[in-house]
């Protein structure tokens, strides 16, 4: 099946009906009302539902009247249109009673109504969808019928509509009570896709089909719909995936439009100027709209002002308006917008301009306005800067374009444009660029114009392209060129402004401690420009962190989020950098239950980020975490996210990185073809050597795939080998030892290596690993289980179910029969907290203690602190009772007090739920 077809098929699918979710609340409120147990009769029996289009007022009608005929309750349904609107009674023609027609008046109407009710017997439930559109006469019967007593109205109306009198006396007569719905929360949108599309869903696909949906069911629905049928969400790896391009199927168009179309020309250019503009500036927007206009789509919830930042801007009042406004306004519609709005912002001053200075210049670009070169370069320095790369591109082509051909005056624009190629994932076609004026730049007069073209060609050549050789050639030939000054006049020395390169190319080529003896004794230096000073903070950092120095480390990550975020253009993300460098440490250290936090939160933050590269890379590191968690299913779910960013913006071999930890999340979870196709595809996309910090993952995607083939040996010799790649990355090394000796591999050497690395870094893993493989050597019951709860606190979980499970073949192995049921109940009690369980790990199968239902009934009670007496009067049997059935779970699970039940206790098999 083609992924179009297979596209075709789930829209067919989820145009059935979607899960009702999230009113659950209004749902109940307004059923109490129509039961007929209601415990006031002289209360409102009835409803009106008061909500804005499209966020499941209809539903929820459809939901009661489901209630109502399941308890025997007769209802009636009407649907008013705007056809029926022009004809009395045209809403509810079709339940005149027969002979009605033949009353002359309105009293004869309503009379026959009300005795064909109360000849039924009993209140009839009437449902009315979009009781705004009723015609007089038809809201007229309905209230007379409710003031009868005969019928029970549950309406719906349109907030912001007109609505007939009748209707409004329904609740201001305390007839019907109103219920005011209102736009699901992001949250609640969140489950309700997740719930239709009946899979896992990657976080950015939720976050973003969510803020696109607004709130809005009936838009999150054809949105939904619409992505499936084109392709534009699709099923990856078991993973629902969004590439978050707004498909303007018919339907949605059309659902949008209801709310648009009743607008008149200005309005809709109003509308539309706030659309392009958007965050709009309300000082801008007043010049470009007529201000009465303007506030009259405030008025009515199309626009809406937003001064959360200190200044009062125009938003849309939904994301889909300008999508489809837009859209039908066309690109010569466009082209008059942005040139009214760049005129808008130059009548509004130059502080509006230079608070907007990118957008506004591409609005006069894109309407065909001259600019001077200077103007267009700034903008394409300020687009890199807030990673909008590919205008910044655009930008700066136009700057050259504007300029001489003088190589000189033109390396600007091309330094420029190159670094915005950069950033757009076209490595190679920046230096073919940046090429044209090497020579010009290298001989001329102005060192700064030297330092930003090196950095953009270092950042295009080694981490766009990794080619490591001809980079450490480019820099030899920079230190001979007549640009950069020798020194002296406060001004650094050639080696010195080239230090920072050489620098970063030890530390990712795997040599921390040459790259710490290049930096570190920059470190105070005044002189050096702020990108280089940028530079020698970052890489001592991660050289640091690379050495397990992680206390040394922490002052120069807080340094980084210090930095003067505008000093340079590298700046921008230099807080994002620090926090990176510091959570990535304190994974190689083992801290997940510290780091994973910290991984969420960054994450959540980033979702909407421009920044692509760092925005995967917490991506990256949050699945790592995940993975060493032992929660698989979240772990590919984010990866898969890091891989469509790294398909955008490949640096430093990261593609190759997210593709190597998928192919780890398949094999742990026993999907060895697809873990071999991730790890091919790694391979195929990995420019060699590749990363240093990438070394370890690579080698432990290789062991747990031949794990996963059956080959438990060559799996231990893969760790081994790939221990010894890297000599000086301390915790990579530690990792991979461990990991052999998990394997089989136990001898002296491996242990001894262990405890050299614990000895020399500033970090605790190390020393646990190495208590560990002591422990698994010796056979030592009591270590293990220490080493289990230290792997547990740390929510290191696959390893304490190992380290469990050792312990409890410890324990048997000598007899200690209730020592191995303790630890084998606490190796499952670790495994039910991860994906697959036990499966997941290297740990043996042991027997399960198996409790009774009502001894771990009991047993779950008495382990959320209940007393025998309370656990005797909850369930109903004696004290007694309850001290033999714990007496019965002491013995089974080699516990002997009441204190070690939450530990130990394993999760129910029969359905019983522990306390919480």
């Amino acid at each position: 099946m083609t992924q179009q077809d297979a596209g075709s098929t789930l829209a067919h699918a989820l145009r059935g009906e979607w899960p009702f979710t999230s009113r659950d609340a209004e749902l109940d409120l307004i059923t109490a009302l129509l039961d007929p147990a209601c415990d006031d009769p002289r209360g409102p029996r009835g409803a009106v539902v008061v909500a804005p289009a499209g966020v499941g007022k209809t539903r929820l009608l459809r939901e009661v009247r489901s209630w109502a005929e399941a308890r025997g309750l007769p209802t009636s349904s009407v649907i008013a249109t705007r056809a029926a609107s022009g004809t009395p009674y045209g809403a509810v023609l079709h339940l005149l009673p027969e002979g009605a027609a033949d009353h002359p008046d309105r009293a004869g109407w309503h009379g026959s109504f009300s005795a064909r009710l109360r000849s039924e017997g009993g209140r009839r439930v009437v449902l009315v969808d979009d009781a705004h559109l009723l015609d007089q006469a038809s809201a007229a019967l309905l209230l007379q019928l409710s003031l009868d007593g005969v019928a029970t109205p549950v309406v719906t109306v349109r907030r912001g509509r007109s609505v007939p009198d009748p209707v409004t006396a329904l609740w201001k007569e305390d007839l019907a009570l109103r219920v005011d719905l209102q736009p699901l929360s992001a949250t609640e949108v969140a489950d309700l896709i997740r719930r239709a599309l009946g899979g896992p869903v990657s976080d950015r696909t939720i976050a973003r089909l969510t803020a696109v949906s607004g709130g809005n069911v009936l838009y999150a629905r054809e949105l939904v719909m619409a992505a499936a049928e084109r392709g534009s969400l699709r099923s990856l790896d078991g993973v629902w995936m969004w590439d978050e391009q707004v498909v303007l199927a018919p339907r949605l168009v059309d659902a949008v439009w209801a709310r648009l179309e009743a607008l008149d020309a200005a309005q809709r250019r109003a509308l539309a100027v706030v659309a392009v503009g958007e965050t709009l500036p309300l000082t801008v927007a007043e010049v470009v709209a007529p201000p009465d206009v303007l506030s009259w789509l405030e008025e009515v919830g199309l626009v809406r002002v937003d001064d959360s930042d200190g200044r009062e801007v125009l938003r849309l009042g939904h994301p889909l308006y300008g999508e489809v406004l837009l859209a039908r306004i066309g690109a010569i519609g466009r082209r008059r917008l942005v040139g009214s709005l760049a005129e808008a912002f130059d009548a509004a001053g130059p502080r509006e301009v230079e608070s907007a200075l990118v957008r506004v210049v591409t609005w006069r670009l894109d309407a065909g306005r001259e600019q001077t070169r200077e103007t267009l370069l700034d903008a394409a320095t300020r687009a890199n800067q807030v990673f909008a790369h590919a205008l910044a591109a655009r930008l700066a082509r136009a700057a050259l374009e504007a300029g001489d051909a003088d190589p000189v005056g033109r390396a600007p624009a091309v330094i420029e444009l190159g670094r915005g190629l950069v950033g757009s994932n076209r490595a190679g076609e920046s230096l073919a660029l940046l090429t044209q004026v090497e020579d010009a730049v290298l001989t001329g007069s102005d060192p700064h114009l030297v330092d930003d073209y090196v950095d953009v060609r270092f950042r295009a050549k080694y981490h766009g392209l990794g080619d490591v050789q001809q980079v450490e050639a480019f820099l030899d030939r920079v230190g001979s060129s007549t640009g950069i000054p020798s020194g002296g006049d406060g001004a650094p020395s050639r080696e010195n402004r080239l230090a920072p390169y050489r620098a970063t190319i030890a530390s990712g080529q795997g040599r921390p401690h040459e790259a710490l003896v290049i930096a570190e004794p920059l470190l105070e230096r005044t002189d050096l420009s702020p990108l280089h000073r940028l530079m020698i903070l970052e890489t001592t950092g991660e050289a640091l962190g690379q050495l397990g120095l992680h206390r040394r480390a922490e002052g120069v990550w807080e340094r980084l989020r210090q930095f003067p975020v505008g000093s340079t253009s590298r700046a921008s993300d230099v807080g994002v950098r620090a926090d990176l460098q510091a959570a990535f440490s304190g994974l190689r250290d083992g801290r997940v239950a510290d780091v994973l936090p910290v991984f969420t939160a960054m994450h959540s933050a980033m979702v909407d980020s421009p920044d692509v590269v760092n925005r995967g890379l917490v991506c990256l590191g949050l699945g790592r975490c995940l993975i060493h968690a032992g929660r698989l299913a979240h772990a590919r779910a984010v990866l898969l996210d890091a891989v469509e960013d790294f398909r955008k913006v490949d640096l430093d071999d990261s593609l190759a990185w997210a593709l190597t930890l998928l192919s780890q999340v398949a094999s742990l979870s026993h999907r060895t073809e697809r873990a071999r196709r991730r790890r091919d595809d790694a391979l195929a996309s990995r420019r060699e050597p590749g990363p240093a910090r990438q070394a370890a993952d690579v080698v432990v995607a290789d062991v747990w795939l031949t794990v996963a083939e059956g080959d438990h040996t060559g799996a231990a010799a893969i760790a081994l080998a790939g221990a010894q790649q890297y000599p000086q990355l301390e915790l990579a090394r530690a990792g991979l030892l461990h990991l052999a000796c998990r394997l089989g591999e136990r001898g002296s050497e491996v242990t001894h290596s262990l405890h050299l690395v614990a000895d020399r870094v500033e970090c605790d893993y190390p020393r646990l690993l190495a208590d560990h493989a002591d422990a698994m050597r010796s056979g030592d019951r009591h270590a293990l289980e220490a080493v289990a709860e230290r792997f547990a606190r740390r929510g290191l979980l696959p390893l304490a179910v190992e380290a469990a499970a050792q312990a409890a073949t410890a324990h048997r192995a000598v007899g200690a029969g209730d020592g191995a049921r303790r630890m084998a109940g606490r190796m499952q009690v670790l495994a039910s907290r991860i994906d697959g369980g036990a499966t997941q790990t290297l740990a043996a199968q042991e027997p399960v203690p198996v409790l009774s239902r009502r001894e771990q009934e009991v047993a779950s009670l008495a382990a959320a602190g209940l007393s025998n007496a309370s656990i005797a009067h909850r369930l109903v049997v004696s004290v007694r009772t309850v001290e033999s059935h714990l007496y019965q779970a002491f013995g089974k699970l080699g516990v002997t007090s009441r204190a070690d039940l939450e530990r130990y206790l394993p999760p129910s098999r029969g359905g019983v739920s522990r306390p919480q």
